[in-house]
């Protein structure tokens, strides 16, 4: 649908109101919805422009944009002009060239005009060499002359600039009036404004392409302080949308890289430019992506769709990423905490075909926390990602180890190479002792611990007195509390607990989403225990850390044996009671079938501890509530309490 922005005589009264030369063409779900009055007018006494607002229906949204609209002396005026400016001839050409060059000659204000009255006719570059000239000469203070004909040609210096400032401003060469705006001078300050008035007046006619629009709003968008120019900056949407089909593969990150100055227009930029990354996406350069990405970081800018297109590109382009872009990709794509399905396949085709090239250190950390973002357990990544370990360790920095380390057992998994593999972490950790902090070695060793690994000579150095006096964290000393109780649990040849216990641990409470679950499913959930005395409600286990691992979302016991009188440390009942753990999203790896470590670790401990574990998806029980499907949740929960995993 076409915006004109055109009125009668009758509704503009006092103002002839003119769209210029062109309509602006609205491609895809824009539509022009109202065009407001005048009444807001604040462009003062500017006898070129009144300020209006306008309503653009973009789906179900409607925005009140900002526009520029152009006042006519004579309602002819209104009829669309044909370009009048001439072709410049060769002779006025090498003209051009003779008097720019002798420009540099002029000495004086009074060379200058005599070089002018020389030129048959003043071209408006001609009258911009004569300007320049006039400001070097200006700059220079022995230019200075008492003499009665310089102050005379001095006195009418400002009659002539003006005249030579009205010529530049007729040029048709958009880029030589963008060109002034850029200039810093002072000389040409109090100048500017008309030719920014100039450069809006060509936005309104759609004279400018897309690469001049991205000029002018950044040099207004630099000039932001000023408030002429900040009052403009969101009124430059309508040359985008008329330009539209000029934004292609090499001028599109232009677009992008404007983003960050607009306010109001922002989301209407933002729609057009999702329709044309959407069109242009298989077009575009690696460099080109880069900024795109870039501009996505800074703006905290989230699409699917967008965010979808990145995906095809990556997948279709990783074959042309060296190990810096795929690095910058894979960065920015954690920052904006986005991936799919394509992103993880491309990143796997691009480690299956160049892992053992790979070189930096630096590109397989970003990966990992790729992975650990997402908590993708990709095997082909991860395994190429343990070769390298094995190949450069010996470049690895202390401060990196853990990034190295930690998201094999966070994410559960155990790379192909597992005994060459952990037998080195365990040398590299002794070896880097004093060199790493306390939560990396803590974090490390949990990781080690998810898996079923007891680095005992490790946990016996961080948890010696001489260690822990270095110890300030209330955090720090949880984990470490964690780590002890891990490894009594766990390893026989631990002679542990090496830590008195935490007298000042605080209650741990329930997440939020599980208790709120529970309350829903409640009536079913207790009808399928028995009876309300059948079953208690976030359970901890007293004699263990105040920690997540040692809390029950729901627990089932006999009848009048709850938390409180149960005896935890009896080993003569086992699997008697239940321990019911409710699984949230972020309890799973990515394929939401695997749980990550910790959740592993927490099954594994109350199995040791005599209990049958039930793992229940949050997302299942969300489901059958929310479709009020109660015999499907009672079938669901009757079922994975029949198949309970015993215990240890």
């Amino acid at each position: 649908m076409s915006l004109v922005l055109r009125r009668t005589y009758l509704k503009a009264k006092n103002n002839i109101l003119s769209p210029g030369t062109g309509n602006i063409s609205v491609s895809g779900p824009l539509q022009t919805f109202m065009v407001r009055t005048f009444s807001d007018d604040k462009s003062g006494n500017n006898p070129q422009f009144s300020s209006s607002t306008i309503l653009i229906e973009n789906g179900f949204n409607v925005q009140e944009l900002p526009v520029a609209i152009k006042k006519l002396r004579n309602i002819t005026d209104i009829e669309d002009k044909p370009n009048e400016e001439k072709t410049t001839n060769a002779q006025d050409t090498l003209s051009y060239q003779l008097i720019q060059e002798e420009f540099q000659q002029c000495l004086d204000l009074r060379d200058v005009f005599s070089l002018l009255s020389k030129c048959t006719k003043i071209t408006p570059n001609i009258a911009l060499g004569a300007i320049e000239r006039i400001y070097d000469i200006e700059k220079n203070p022995n230019s200075l002359s008492l003499d009665p004909k310089t102050m005379q040609i001095n006195l009418a210096k400002g009659a002539i600039l003006d005249k030579l400032l009205k010529v530049v401003m007729k040029t048709e060469d958009t880029n030589t009036i963008l060109e002034i705006l850029n200039t810093v001078s002072s000389f040409m300050e109090p100048f500017k404004y008309k030719f920014h008035d100039e450069l809006l007046l060509r936005v309104i006619d759609n004279k400018l392409t897309i690469d001049q629009l991205c000029q002018f709003i950044n040099f207004l968008i630099k000039n932001k302080n000023d408030t002429k120019y900040s009052e403009t900056i969101d009124k430059l949407w309508v040359g985008f949308v008329a330009k539209e089909k000029e934004i292609d593969e090499n001028n599109i990150v232009q677009v992008f890289g404007i983003l960050h100055g607009l306010k109001v227009s922002k989301r209407i930029i933002l729609t057009l430019l999702e329709q044309k990354l959407c069109d242009l996406w298989f077009k575009l350069k690696v460099p080109v992506m880069q900024d795109v990405l870039s501009s996505f970081v800074m703006e905290k800018y989230l699409s699917v769709q967008s965010f979808g297109v990145v995906g095809s590109w990556l997948c279709a382009n990783i074959h042309a990423l060296d190990e810096d872009s795929l690095l910058d990709i894979i960065t920015k794509l954690t920052r904006l905490k986005y991936t799919d399905d394509k992103i993880e396949k491309a990143v796997e085709k691009y480690m299956k075909l160049k892992g053992p090239k790979i070189e930096s250190h630096v590109l397989i950390v970003g990966l990992l926390n790729f992975c650990m973002q997402f908590q993708i357990c990709n095997e082909q990544i991860l395994n190429a990602c343990s070769e390298y370990f094995l190949r450069h360790w010996d470049v690895v920095p202390p401060s990196f180890l853990k990034s190295f380390i930690y998201p094999f057992g966070y994410l559960q998994y155990d790379p192909v190479n597992i005994t060459e593999f952990w037998t080195l972490v365990d040398k590299i950790m002794n070896e880097n002792f004093d060199k790493m902090t306390s939560c990396d070695l803590s974090s490390i060793v949990l990781s080690l611990i998810y898996l079923g690994k007891y680095p005992s000579t490790l946990v016996r150095r961080m948890l010696s007195p001489e260690y822990l006096a270095k110890v300030k964290s209330p955090d720090m000393w949880k984990r470490f509390y964690l780590i002890d109780t891990a490894m009594t649990l766990e390893c026989e040849k631990y002679l542990g607990p090496l830590l008195p216990k935490d007298q000042w641990s605080k209650p741990i409470s329930q997440d939020f989403r599980i208790k709120n679950i529970l309350e829903k499913i409640m009536d079913i959930l207790v009808n399928v225990a028995g009876g309300q005395d059948r079953l208690s409600i976030a359970v901890s286990i007293p004699y263990l850390p105040s920690d997540e691992t040692y809390l029950l979302d729901v627990m089932l016991h006999c009848a009048g044996l709850g938390s409180t009188t149960f005896n935890w440390k009896s080993k003569t009942v086992r699997n008697a009671n239940i321990a019911m753990l409710i699984h949230l999203p972020d309890h799973y790896c990515s394929d939401n079938e695997h749980l990550i470590g910790s959740q592993v670790m927490k099954k594994r401990h109350l199995k040791i501890l005599g209990m049958k574990v039930v793992s229940l998806k949050y997302s299942l029980l969300s489901q059958f509530y929310t479709t009020y499907n109660k015999n499907g949740l009672r079938e669901y929960l009757l079922e994975s309490i029949n198949n309970a995993e015993q215990c240890l």
